[in-house]
């Protein structure tokens, strides 16, 4: 009894960890830059995802400016960054949708950035379980209409396709043997 609990653990732990290699990550926040210099910034608009930062360089080498919002003076979203000398910085993260326009108070320089929400995460493969003599898992993030190919490997080098079909939905549910040695899965989307 304790060595075929033992070979049922391993083998659950087997299908687990296969799962857990192929879920994907969320990307990491970027960082952008925006140089002041005589009467501009540049780019003087910048698309962004929530998230992430931008980085205000002062790059003129006779006069100071600011980055200062145009929100009210007492709303959560209002920045203002002085830049004194040539090579100052001003950083801010930018957490909030929406499209945000500042200025520099000391000269005629106007600049917009807009804050997209994250792009979502892609396919991710969860819920791994076994029901009835089977290993099944969810897939969530599929694109409707779009070819999926799964395969397996039993050493993430060498991969074999061993389902193809077209989602109908953004998620779908993966049957499949309960079979040794384990094996670890990925879900691939044709373009």
């Amino acid at each position: 009894m304790r060595r075929m609990n033992r070979k049922f653990l391993s083998a659950n732990f087997g299908l687990l960890f296969s799962l857990i290699l192929a879920v994907a990550l969320p990307a990491e926040a970027a960082t952008h830059n925006v140089t002041v210099n005589g009467s501009s910034f540049s780019p003087a608009a910048l698309t962004i995802e929530a998230g992430d930062t931008v980085v205000w360089e002062n790059a003129d080498a006779f006069f100071s400016h600011t980055t200062t919002s145009d929100l009210p003076l007492f709303n959560p979203n209002y920045w203002h960054g002085v830049l004194v000398d040539q090579g100052d910085t001003f950083t801010l993260v930018f957490n909030n949708v929406g499209t945000f326009s500042y200025h520099d108070q000391l000269d005629a320089g106007t600049g917009t950035i807009t804050v997209t929400l994250p792009a979502p995460p892609g396919i991710v493969l969860a819920s791994p379980r076994k029901e009835g003599g089977q290993f099944l898992f969810e897939a969530t993030g599929l694109t409707v209409g779009k070819t999926n190919v799964l395969q397996a490997s039993t050493n993430l080098t060498n991969w074999v396709a061993i389902k193809t079909n077209v989602a109908d939905n953004a998620s779908m549910t993966f049957t499949n043997a309960t079979t040794l040695p384990r094996r670890f899965f990925r879900l691939m989307e044709r373009p």
